[in-house]
């Protein structure tokens, strides 16, 4: 998740310094903006997949913490499904970009 993480934030980088500084003329490394733009999507997807995937893997640490923080049931599964809500609404704007 770190690995992806760091070329998410260096494509996102290069994307927005080749944005300020050279008009998106001339290709970096190599690679044309396309190419970095696709990097930072996929790598944001890998992110996204793999923290998603941990909070799967460490629920009863999850579930024992807000049990500690937040008491009360019905507000702690409140803020569960608003959690959910904000995770999947993540994933809608993929849906008109592609």
């Amino acid at each position: 998740m770190l690995l992806s993480f760091a070329v998410m934030s260096f494509s996102g980088f290069v994307l927005q310094m080749r944005r300020v500084f050279f008009a998106n003329r001339s290709p970096f490394m190599g690679m044309s903006r396309h190419v970095w733009s696709d990097i930072h999507l996929w790598s944001a997807i890998v992110v996204i997949v793999l923290l998603v995937l941990h909070l799967i893997l460490h629920w009863k640490a999850v579930d024992g913490w807000f049990k500690k923080s937040v008491p009360n049931r019905k507000l702690r599964y409140f803020i569960y499904f608003l959690l959910a809500i904000v995770t999947l609404a993540t994933f809608v704007p993929w849906f008109f970009a592609i």
